[in-house]
């Protein structure tokens, strides 16, 4: 009995282009353009993850330095001066290569300019302009708010009250992002850091807001422009390896955080903050609505 042939010989036409084959060689043609494009392609892109991290503290307390150090561990501050750095809120994002994160730092104006027992409505106004600001860069979410202070010259009333000012008004439900930053610490060793840190927590008046600063607390610093002005090596040596240790805790905090707060549910938490924020939220919007263009929102890069 003759055997019958397959459907059609291993030679013909119709098993050149069987469904298979085809699949096999888009496989084949598909592995080859991204070969290409790998070695020779312009502009590659990937998907990055972003960070919002916003500073916030009395004014000249080292917040901008932060910021320094956070970019590169060798910037030397300008000069000091008796005016605030920062007047109005900026942003600057930068990018963790290794990581593939983005750091999107907002850098508030320095509040408490003036010594006074309460927040007065310069500070209320100084917050709400930097909170509108991430809202016209369609920043939604804070994955950190660093609370920074200056303990150069030992814990005082001043810089506890206004820690407590800041959380009272921006309310119980931003305490799981906070964390307090002490500045201007490039110079002190880690067992005085220790001590400080000790001090801080045992302090009358902090250890009733201690809790609300979940995420710990945390040092920075510079290297000092005068030390490295005297040609002091050793000095200027100490420093900078002891704020790279900063800079590495502070990017390491930044990155465990996986769980950012929206500012909506910050305003949840504070009836006064609450009001103003909604306030100028509609403000916002109402503005934003007035820049369209035929009909259709022209919206800013939306970051995570």
């Amino acid at each position: 009995m003759t055997e019958k042939p397959p459907p059609y010989a291993a030679s013909s036409i119709r098993a050149r282009y069987a469904d298979g084959n085809h699949i096999n060689k888009s496989r084949e043609i598909l592995a080859k353009l991204k070969a290409d494009f790998k070695s020779y392609g312009k502009f590659p892109m990937k998907k990055v993850e972003h960070k919002n991290i916003l500073l916030i503290g009395r004014t000249r307390t080292g917040k901008s330095t932060i910021q320094s150090l956070l970019i590169d561990p060798t910037n030397v501050p300008e000069e000091l001066t008796l005016r605030s750095g920062t007047r109005d809120p900026h942003f600057q994002a930068f990018h963790l290569q290794e990581d593939d994160v983005v750091l999107n730092i907002i850098d508030t104006p320095g509040l408490f300019e003036h010594s006074n027992d309460q927040m007065d409505i310069r500070d209320n106004e100084t917050i709400l302009k930097t909170i509108g600001f991430c809202i016209n860069m369609e920043i939604a979410k804070f994955h950190a708010i660093c609370f920074c202070v200056s303990l150069v010259a030992g814990i005082n009333a001043e810089d506890i009250n206004s820690l407590k000012l800041l959380a009272q008004y921006l309310g119980q439900e931003t305490a799981k992002n906070s964390c307090v930053i002490i500045t201007r610490c490039e110079s002190i060793s880690k067992k005085q850091r220790e001590k400080l840190k000790k001090e801080l927590i045992e302090d009358f008046d902090f250890k009733q807001i201690a809790p609300f600063f979940k995420l710990g607390i945390y040092f920075s610093g510079s290297i000092n422009r005068d030390d490295l002005s005297r040609g002091n090596e050793e000095t200027v040596y100490h420093q900078y390896s002891t704020i790279s240790d900063y800079r590495e805790e502070l990017i390491d905090l930044f990155l465990k955080v996986k769980d950012p707060l929206p500012v909506a549910q910050m305003a949840s938490g504070s009836k006064q903050f609450r009001e103003h924020y909604h306030a100028i939220s509609s403000n916002t919007t109402a503005k934003s609505s007035s820049s369209d263009v035929y009909g259709q929102r022209l919206r800013r890069y939306e970051y995570n």
